[in-house]
Protein backbone atom coordinates (compact mmCIF):
# COMPACT_ATOMS: atom_id res chain seq x y z
CA UNK A 1 0.00 0.00 0.00
CA UNK A 2 1.45 3.24 -1.26
CA UNK A 3 1.70 6.52 0.56
CA UNK A 4 -0.73 7.96 -0.81
CA UNK A 5 -3.52 5.40 0.00
CA UNK A 6 -2.15 5.77 3.53
CA UNK A 7 -3.21 9.44 3.60
CA UNK A 8 -5.94 8.90 2.08
CA UNK A 9 -7.53 5.91 4.57
CA UNK A 10 -6.60 7.97 7.46
CA UNK A 11 -8.56 11.38 6.33
CA UNK A 12 -11.26 9.18 6.15
CA UNK A 13 -11.10 7.64 9.22
CA UNK A 14 -10.62 11.33 11.01
CA UNK A 15 -12.97 12.46 9.75
CA UNK A 16 -15.82 9.37 10.59
CA UNK A 17 -14.47 9.54 14.16
CA UNK A 18 -15.17 13.13 14.43
CA UNK A 19 -18.66 13.46 12.84
CA UNK A 20 -20.43 11.88 16.30
CA UNK A 21 -19.26 14.57 18.69
CA UNK A 22 -19.79 17.06 15.69
CA UNK A 23 -23.01 16.24 15.78
CA UNK A 24 -23.78 16.36 19.19
CA UNK A 25 -22.47 19.58 19.21
CA UNK A 26 -24.62 20.81 16.61
CA UNK A 27 -27.80 19.28 18.27
CA UNK A 28 -26.84 20.84 21.76
CA UNK A 29 -26.91 17.41 23.38
CA UNK A 30 -25.45 17.55 27.18
CA UNK A 31 -25.02 14.60 29.40
CA UNK A 32 -27.35 14.56 32.41
CA UNK A 33 -25.73 13.91 35.76
CA UNK A 34 -26.96 10.49 36.96
CA UNK A 35 -26.57 12.52 41.14
CA UNK A 36 -28.76 15.60 41.15
CA UNK A 37 -26.23 17.66 42.68
CA UNK A 38 -23.72 16.87 39.68
CA UNK A 39 -23.03 19.60 37.18
CA UNK A 40 -24.09 18.84 33.56
CA UNK A 41 -21.85 18.55 31.12
CA UNK A 42 -21.39 20.33 28.11
CA UNK A 43 -20.37 18.94 25.16
CA UNK A 44 -17.62 21.86 24.46
CA UNK A 45 -15.65 21.02 21.69
CA UNK A 46 -13.22 23.39 23.13
CA UNK A 47 -13.39 22.22 26.52
CA UNK A 48 -14.92 18.55 25.94
CA UNK A 49 -14.01 17.32 23.09
CA UNK A 50 -14.68 13.65 23.07
CA UNK A 51 -11.43 11.24 22.06
CA UNK A 52 -9.05 14.07 21.82
CA UNK A 53 -6.48 12.30 23.90
CA UNK A 54 -7.22 9.22 21.94
CA UNK A 55 -7.05 11.01 18.59
CA UNK A 56 -3.46 12.43 19.50
CA UNK A 57 -2.51 8.84 20.62
CA UNK A 58 -3.44 7.57 17.19
CA UNK A 59 -2.06 10.60 15.13
CA UNK A 60 1.42 10.86 16.92
CA UNK A 61 1.89 7.03 16.56
CA UNK A 62 1.13 7.28 12.67
CA UNK A 63 2.97 10.15 11.96
CA UNK A 64 6.32 8.26 13.90
CA UNK A 65 5.57 4.98 12.58
CA UNK A 66 3.56 4.92 8.92
CA UNK A 67 5.20 8.64 8.41
CA UNK A 68 8.25 8.58 9.81
CA UNK A 69 8.13 12.17 11.06
CA UNK A 70 7.77 13.68 14.37
CA UNK A 71 4.92 14.71 15.53
CA UNK A 72 5.95 17.63 17.52
CA UNK A 73 9.35 18.12 16.87
CA UNK A 74 9.39 21.23 19.06
CA UNK A 75 9.43 19.31 21.75
CA UNK A 76 11.91 16.24 20.87
CA UNK A 77 14.41 15.64 17.75
CA UNK A 78 14.33 12.79 16.73
CA UNK A 79 17.66 11.48 15.38
CA UNK A 80 15.79 8.66 13.04
CA UNK A 81 19.30 6.23 14.75
CA UNK A 82 16.69 5.76 17.95
CA UNK A 83 18.34 8.98 19.93
CA UNK A 84 15.94 11.59 20.42
CA UNK A 85 16.87 15.08 22.49
CA UNK A 86 14.78 17.17 24.28
CA UNK A 87 13.99 20.81 21.76
CA UNK A 88 13.68 24.22 22.46
CA UNK A 89 10.61 24.20 23.96
CA UNK A 90 12.18 23.34 27.42
CA UNK A 91 14.55 25.96 28.56
CA UNK A 92 16.18 26.62 24.97
CA UNK A 93 17.90 23.17 25.64
CA UNK A 94 18.88 22.81 22.36
CA UNK A 95 20.27 26.29 21.58
CA UNK A 96 21.70 26.81 24.89
CA UNK A 97 23.84 23.38 24.66
CA UNK A 98 24.92 24.74 21.06
CA UNK A 99 26.02 27.90 22.46
CA UNK A 100 23.71 29.87 20.56
CA UNK A 101 21.47 31.22 23.49
CA UNK A 102 23.86 32.44 26.84
CA UNK A 103 23.44 34.39 29.92
CA UNK A 104 23.20 38.42 28.94
CA UNK A 105 25.58 40.41 30.61
CA UNK A 106 23.18 41.83 32.93
CA UNK A 107 21.89 37.82 33.75
CA UNK A 108 26.01 37.53 34.11
CA UNK A 109 26.07 40.09 36.86
CA UNK A 110 23.26 38.94 38.93
CA UNK A 111 24.02 35.52 38.46
CA UNK A 112 27.86 36.48 39.81
CA UNK A 113 25.99 38.49 42.98
CA UNK A 114 24.36 35.24 43.28
CA UNK A 115 27.32 32.66 44.18
CA UNK A 116 29.25 35.50 45.95
CA UNK A 117 26.74 35.97 48.28
CA UNK A 118 25.48 31.95 48.60
CA UNK A 119 29.73 31.94 49.08
CA UNK A 120 30.15 34.13 52.00
CA UNK A 121 27.03 33.12 53.56
CA UNK A 122 28.00 29.62 53.77
CA UNK A 123 31.86 30.55 54.58
CA UNK A 124 30.89 32.58 57.64
CA UNK A 125 28.96 28.93 58.85
CA UNK A 126 32.35 27.38 58.08
CA UNK A 127 30.72 25.17 55.29
CA UNK A 128 32.15 24.27 52.29
CA UNK A 129 30.26 24.99 48.59
CA UNK A 130 30.32 22.97 45.69
CA UNK A 131 28.27 23.73 42.55
CA UNK A 132 27.89 20.66 40.10
CA UNK A 133 26.35 20.73 37.03
CA UNK A 134 25.16 18.00 34.90
CA UNK A 135 25.50 18.03 30.93
CA UNK A 136 22.32 18.14 28.95
CA UNK A 137 22.38 15.07 26.94
CA UNK A 138 23.35 17.49 23.65
CA UNK A 139 26.15 18.59 25.46
CA UNK A 140 27.45 14.91 25.53
CA UNK A 141 26.10 13.07 22.05
CA UNK A 142 25.72 16.64 20.25
CA UNK A 143 27.63 15.60 17.19
CA UNK A 144 24.62 13.80 16.20
CA UNK A 145 22.40 16.36 16.19
CA UNK A 146 23.54 18.48 12.47
CA UNK A 147 24.04 21.95 14.00
CA UNK A 148 27.36 23.67 14.70
CA UNK A 149 27.95 24.75 18.24
CA UNK A 150 29.20 28.32 18.80
CA UNK A 151 32.51 29.84 19.17
CA UNK A 152 31.22 31.56 22.04
CA UNK A 153 31.43 30.02 25.85
CA UNK A 154 27.51 28.17 26.85
CA UNK A 155 25.86 29.26 29.84
CA UNK A 156 27.43 26.42 31.52
CA UNK A 157 30.91 27.14 30.78
CA UNK A 158 29.67 30.70 31.64
CA UNK A 159 29.32 29.06 34.95
CA UNK A 160 32.21 27.91 35.60
CA UNK A 161 34.32 30.74 34.77
CA UNK A 162 32.35 32.61 37.45
CA UNK A 163 32.74 29.93 39.55
CA UNK A 164 36.49 30.11 38.87
CA UNK A 165 36.90 33.56 39.25
CA UNK A 166 35.00 33.90 42.40
CA UNK A 167 37.07 30.47 44.15
CA UNK A 168 33.41 28.39 44.42
CA UNK A 169 34.38 25.01 43.72
CA UNK A 170 32.78 24.01 40.46
CA UNK A 171 32.61 19.90 39.41
CA UNK A 172 31.67 19.39 35.97
CA UNK A 173 29.97 16.19 36.43
CA UNK A 174 30.66 15.28 32.71
CA UNK A 175 34.28 15.69 32.89
CA UNK A 176 35.19 12.15 33.86
CA UNK A 177 33.11 10.47 31.08
CA UNK A 178 35.30 8.44 28.89
CA UNK A 179 35.96 9.12 25.65
CA UNK A 180 35.49 7.87 22.48
CA UNK A 181 34.27 4.19 24.45
CA UNK A 182 31.38 1.81 23.78
CA UNK A 183 29.81 2.91 27.06
CA UNK A 184 26.65 4.65 26.33
CA UNK A 185 25.84 7.29 29.01
CA UNK A 186 22.53 8.47 28.80
CA UNK A 187 18.80 6.55 27.83
CA UNK A 188 18.36 6.75 24.28
CA UNK A 189 14.71 8.56 24.35
CA UNK A 190 15.07 10.18 27.87
CA UNK A 191 16.76 13.02 28.56
CA UNK A 192 18.78 11.48 31.79
CA UNK A 193 22.10 10.10 31.61
CA UNK A 194 21.87 6.02 33.13
CA UNK A 195 23.83 4.55 35.58
CA UNK A 196 27.05 4.47 33.88
CA UNK A 197 26.50 8.11 33.40
CA UNK A 198 25.73 8.26 37.11
CA UNK A 199 28.72 6.20 37.91
CA UNK A 200 31.47 8.66 36.53
CA UNK A 201 29.05 12.24 38.15
CA UNK A 202 30.20 10.65 41.39
CA UNK A 203 33.89 10.03 39.89
CA UNK A 204 34.25 13.78 39.22
CA UNK A 205 32.48 14.75 42.55
CA UNK A 206 34.47 12.89 44.87
CA UNK A 207 38.00 13.23 43.21
CA UNK A 208 37.47 16.97 44.19
CA UNK A 209 35.97 16.59 47.70
CA UNK A 210 38.75 14.13 48.32
CA UNK A 211 41.23 17.03 47.75
CA UNK A 212 39.59 19.46 50.22
CA UNK A 213 39.16 16.58 53.19
CA UNK A 214 42.14 14.48 53.11
CA UNK A 215 42.11 13.52 56.37
CA UNK A 216 38.80 12.03 56.25
CA UNK A 217 38.13 8.27 55.04
CA UNK A 218 36.01 7.59 51.94
CA UNK A 219 35.39 4.57 49.79
CA UNK A 220 36.71 4.23 46.07
CA UNK A 221 34.67 2.97 44.29
CA UNK A 222 34.97 1.07 40.58
CA UNK A 223 32.92 -0.86 37.91
CA UNK A 224 34.34 -3.96 39.10
CA UNK A 225 32.70 -3.53 42.91
CA UNK A 226 29.10 -3.07 40.34
CA UNK A 227 26.91 -5.41 38.76
CA UNK A 228 25.70 -4.26 35.20
CA UNK A 229 22.01 -5.78 34.23
CA UNK A 230 19.67 -4.41 31.38
CA UNK A 231 16.11 -4.23 31.56
CA UNK A 232 13.26 -3.55 29.33
CA UNK A 233 11.03 -0.74 31.05
CA UNK A 234 8.21 2.16 29.78
CA UNK A 235 11.10 4.95 30.38
CA UNK A 236 11.64 7.32 27.47
CA UNK A 237 10.74 11.11 29.05
CA UNK A 238 11.25 12.14 25.55
CA UNK A 239 8.66 9.50 23.60
CA UNK A 240 6.45 10.61 26.51
CA UNK A 241 6.52 14.44 25.33
CA UNK A 242 5.52 13.11 22.07
CA UNK A 243 2.61 10.78 23.05
CA UNK A 244 4.30 7.78 22.22
CA UNK A 245 4.15 4.44 24.71
CA UNK A 246 7.07 2.59 24.16
CA UNK A 247 9.75 0.47 25.82
CA UNK A 248 13.59 1.10 26.54
CA UNK A 249 16.86 -0.80 27.31
CA UNK A 250 17.36 0.77 30.78
CA UNK A 251 21.39 0.05 32.02
CA UNK A 252 21.31 -0.41 35.39
CA UNK A 253 24.55 -0.32 38.06
CA UNK A 254 24.26 -2.44 41.40
CA UNK A 255 26.57 -2.88 44.19
CA UNK A 256 27.84 -6.64 44.48
CA UNK A 257 28.77 -5.72 48.19
CA UNK A 258 26.17 -5.20 50.67
CA UNK A 259 25.05 -1.01 51.18
CA UNK A 260 26.72 0.08 54.65
CA UNK A 261 24.20 3.88 54.81
CA UNK A 262 21.23 3.33 56.82
CA UNK A 263 18.47 5.06 55.96
CA UNK A 264 16.88 7.19 58.22
CA UNK A 265 13.52 9.12 58.87
CA UNK A 266 12.12 11.71 57.20
CA UNK A 267 12.40 15.25 59.66
CA UNK A 268 11.52 18.41 57.57
CA UNK A 269 8.44 19.20 56.14
CA UNK A 270 7.40 19.26 52.15
CA UNK A 271 6.81 23.16 51.26
CA UNK A 272 3.26 23.88 49.67
CA UNK A 273 4.62 24.46 46.48
CA UNK A 274 6.40 21.47 45.72
CA UNK A 275 5.19 20.77 42.26
CA UNK A 276 6.88 16.88 42.36
CA UNK A 277 6.27 13.81 44.05
CA UNK A 278 6.28 14.95 47.97
CA UNK A 279 7.53 11.18 49.18
CA UNK A 280 10.98 12.15 46.94
CA UNK A 281 11.97 15.60 48.83
CA UNK A 282 13.82 14.87 51.35
CA UNK A 283 15.43 11.24 51.92
CA UNK A 284 18.88 11.16 54.58
CA UNK A 285 20.92 8.58 55.59
CA UNK A 286 23.82 7.67 58.50
CA UNK A 287 27.06 5.89 58.09
CA UNK A 288 30.37 5.21 60.17
CA UNK A 289 32.91 5.75 57.65
CA UNK A 290 33.63 9.28 58.60
CA UNK A 291 32.17 12.26 60.47
CA UNK A 292 31.26 14.42 57.60
CA UNK A 293 27.47 15.62 57.02
CA UNK A 294 26.62 16.63 53.07
CA UNK A 295 23.23 18.45 52.53
CA UNK A 296 22.13 18.15 48.66
CA UNK A 297 20.27 20.30 46.90
CA UNK A 298 19.87 18.11 43.62
CA UNK A 299 17.37 17.23 40.85
CA UNK A 300 16.74 13.94 39.13
CA UNK A 301 19.88 13.68 37.33
CA UNK A 302 21.00 12.74 41.06
CA UNK A 303 19.08 10.03 41.54
CA UNK A 304 21.74 7.91 39.50
CA UNK A 305 24.70 8.34 41.58
CA UNK A 306 23.32 9.31 45.10
CA UNK A 307 24.16 5.93 46.05
CA UNK A 308 28.00 6.47 45.72
CA UNK A 309 27.38 9.61 48.00
CA UNK A 310 25.37 8.03 50.97
CA UNK A 311 28.49 5.63 51.42
CA UNK A 312 31.27 8.22 51.56
CA UNK A 313 29.30 10.13 54.44
CA UNK A 314 28.46 9.97 57.90
CA UNK A 315 25.59 12.02 57.66
CA UNK A 316 23.74 12.50 54.20
CA UNK A 317 20.60 14.98 53.48
CA UNK A 318 19.17 15.16 49.91
CA UNK A 319 16.86 17.81 49.08
CA UNK A 320 15.12 17.05 45.98
CA UNK A 321 14.95 21.00 45.11
CA UNK A 322 16.59 23.91 43.28
CA UNK A 323 16.12 26.18 46.15
CA UNK A 324 18.92 27.67 48.24
CA UNK A 325 17.04 27.21 51.66
CA UNK A 326 19.24 29.27 54.45
CA UNK A 327 16.49 27.81 56.40
CA UNK A 328 17.03 24.11 55.76
CA UNK A 329 21.01 24.48 56.29
CA UNK A 330 21.09 26.20 59.29
CA UNK A 331 18.94 23.41 60.86
CA UNK A 332 21.04 20.72 59.74
CA UNK A 333 24.39 22.17 59.60
CA UNK A 334 26.39 20.59 56.85
CA UNK A 335 30.24 20.65 56.64
CA UNK A 336 28.98 20.51 53.02
CA UNK A 337 26.64 21.86 50.47
CA UNK A 338 26.40 20.46 47.37
CA UNK A 339 24.06 22.15 44.60
CA UNK A 340 23.58 20.09 41.95
CA UNK A 341 21.85 21.40 38.52
CA UNK A 342 21.14 20.66 35.41
CA UNK A 343 22.73 22.29 32.53
CA UNK A 344 19.60 23.73 31.00
CA UNK A 345 18.30 24.59 34.63
CA UNK A 346 21.19 27.14 35.35
CA UNK A 347 19.38 30.02 35.75
CA UNK A 348 17.90 28.62 38.84
CA UNK A 349 21.79 29.65 40.31
CA UNK A 350 20.64 33.28 40.42
CA UNK A 351 18.52 34.25 43.12
CA UNK A 352 14.65 34.67 42.96
CA UNK A 353 14.92 33.26 39.30
CA UNK A 354 12.18 32.87 38.26
CA UNK A 355 11.50 30.63 34.83
CA UNK A 356 9.92 31.98 31.74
Amino acid sequence: MNQEKISKIFIVLFMAIIIVPLACFILRIKIEPINKNDKKISLNFARNFPLKSDLFDAFAVIKSDVFDTNPIPGRAIDMKNGWKFLGNDFSNALSESKGLVVFTKSELVKLKKSLENRQKWLNDRGIKFYVAIAPNKHSVYGDMIPIAKASNNTKREQVDSICNVLGINYIDLGAKFPKNSKIRLYHRTDTHWNDYGGFFAHESTMELIKKDFKDSKFNTFTLDDMDMRVTIDPIGDLNQMLQLKKNEEYIRLDFKEPEQAIQLEKQLQVPRDYHKNPLFYETRYKNDINDLKVLVFNDSFFGYYSKYLKENFGSSVFIWNYKFDKEIIEKEKPDILYHEILERDVDFLIDNYIPR
